[in-house]
């Protein structure tokens, strides 16, 4: 005699293919008081934040000329977290949960761009190289956010200026961190990102982020 399943084993076995089916991540841009602690306990730790960091910034190899885009990377509200926790000297968790609860964090793309013996353009002969106007890194670099067929625009732009010493005590600019910031809300999170980066001798630089793997 054959015995029908009943109808409650079908429906859990539906859900947990549905749940075998769904990303085990995608990232997150409206966090609760749990991924908020969860987020800043795990960059408080500081025993795993190096492979946590790993796939949320891509390196690139240098050019033969030109300015050197070295690397893009992505910043979630949830990595920004835990880059908070990362830096934290106490591991107040409270404090952060009700400063971060109603707070909308935007997520940010993130460009290093590295001068070289050819960007910018080399002083003419016997001036010193400090006579060389400082790029415009914000007008130089063309960065565009794409999903799919969808471009997605900056809300806003920001160039903070990378410094290394030559010598004992003496600082020059080595390049610039280009940061985009944009609306979560316009970003479709279980999507590819795709940062494609046009650069002022037209090299057109792109590399892509599967969201569904970050948080």
């Amino acid at each position: 005699m054959k015995t029908k399943p009943r109808p409650g084993f079908v429906i859990f076995l539906a859900a947990s293919a549905l749940a075998i089916a769904l990303p085990a991540l995608a990232y997150q841009h409206s966090m609760s008081s749990t991924d908020i602690r969860n987020a800043y306990l795990l960059g408080n730790r500081r025993d795993s934040t190096e492979s946590f960091f790993a796939p949320y910034e891509h390196a690139l190899p240098a050019p033969r000329s030109g300015p050197f885009v070295a690397t893009i990377g992505v910043v979630t509200p949830y990595s920004q977290i835990v880059r908070l926790g990362e830096g934290a000297l106490n591991s107040d968790v409270q404090e952060v949960e009700q400063q971060f609860a109603s707070k909308k964090i935007p997520f940010l793309v993130r460009v290093g761009v590295n001068l070289t013996d050819t960007y910018p353009v080399p002083p003419p002969s016997g001036l010193p190289a400090f006579a060389v106007e400082l790029p415009n890194f914000q007008k130089d670099f063309k960065i565009e956010f794409v999903q799919g067929d969808k471009k997605i625009d900056a809300e806003d732009t920001r160039v903070y200026l990378l410094y290394s010493d030559t010598m004992s005590n003496v600082y020059q600019i080595s390049g610039a961190i280009i940061e985009m910031q944009y609306d979560n809300e316009m970003i479709e999170p279980y999507d590819d990102a795709t940062i494609k980066v046009q650069t002022p001798d037209n090299q057109d630089i792109e590399t892509t982020f599967d969201l569904a793997r970050l948080k």
